[in-house]
């Protein structure tokens, strides 16, 4: 027969346990010191382990909260990054929009003998800036003036017309009085204005360096090219192009275009280069109109006694 203790050490032993949490759940929660007393030895590893175990969840706990909060605080800061970025677009925006209003007031105040009228772009047709005319484009990609067919034709039009005093063939320039092109057709309050880039366009310039003559012509690249040169005259590589005034139909001393390519060869009858335009048409928004008409002749009286 087994001795009578350890038929009853089972039961002494989940008594021994039982003690033990109670007075580990005792220390918890009122924090009492159970490091002594005869129990300490059993009781100490799983306080010690509990304690553990508990700061382990409360920075785990903390932590969490900590990170929720950061992530709280980013998407606050992402919104103000966000509404910075927006506001600087517009001011920059702005900035270049003032800035052409200053290069056309500057215009306007180094040519008193011009009347100016000044208008913004409200439509375009130009196949490389709009081949596919949509609401969404910047400037709304106008039909073609008179319902011209070619695909290389380059206009745009303008919020001012004949209510305006806007007439046929009057210059129209950009910042710093670059040339755009001449009106071509004006509506009661709209006007439409031919590039100098289109195909049938024509200007007579010369170079502000040496004063050479020639003409520019529109390309069906949309860019400019510069003939009717003479082998002998000079023409290089970075020279300005401005209006002549030949013909009457411009004012002279209007900026066109600078030469960035010699396209000749020595045995031709003319010289032809490229020429780089004064205005960047993909930008344009605000032009002026030069309220300007060829000078008149004056009449010469018949001589006395002359018969008619």
């Amino acid at each position: 027969m087994l001795p009578r203790d350890r038929r009853t050490s089972p039961g002494l032993l989940a008594l021994l346990i039982a003690i033990g949490a109670i007075a580990v759940l005792v220390a918890l929660f009122t924090r009492a010191s159970i490091g002594t007393g005869a129990l300490s030895p059993l009781i100490a590893p799983i306080q010690q382990a509990l304690t553990q175990i508990g700061r382990f969840v409360s920075s785990v706990v903390g932590l969490s909260g900590e990170l929720a909060d950061l992530r709280t605080r980013n998407a606050v800061l992402q919104r103000q990054v966000d509404a910075l970025a927006a506001e600087v677009m517009r001011l920059r925006a702005l900035q270049t929009e003032v800035e052409q209003y200053r290069k056309l007031l500057k215009f306007a105040a180094e040519n008193p003998a011009y009347g100016l009228r000044g208008a913004d772009v409200i439509g375009m047709h130009d196949p490389l800036l709009c081949p596919t005319p949509s609401p969404e484009a910047q400037h709304t990609c106008a039909m073609a003036i008179a319902g011209e067919p070619s695909p290389f034709v380059r206009y745009l039009t303008i919020n001012a017309g004949a209510r305006h005093g806007i007439k046929v063939g009057m210059p129209v320039v950009s910042a710093g009085g670059a040339l755009v092109g001449r009106i071509a057709l004006v509506n009661e309050t709209t006007a439409q204005v031919q590039l100098i880039t289109d195909p049938a366009s024509f200007v007579n310039v010369r170079t502000m360096e040496t004063g050479t003559a020639g003409t520019v012509v529109g390309d069906e690249s949309g860019r400019l090219l510069l003939r009717d040169v003479l082998p002998a005259e000079p023409v290089n590589v970075g020279d300005t192009l401005i209006t002549s005034g030949l013909g009457g139909l411009l004012p002279a001393g209007l900026p066109v275009g600078t030469v960035v390519e010699i396209t000749s060869s020595e045995v031709e009858l003319q010289q032809v280069a490229w020429v780089r335009p004064s205005v960047d048409f993909s930008r344009l928004e605000q032009v002026l109109v030069l309220q300007w008409s060829p000078p008149t002749l004056p009449t010469v009286s018949a001589p006395a006694g002359a018969t008619r």
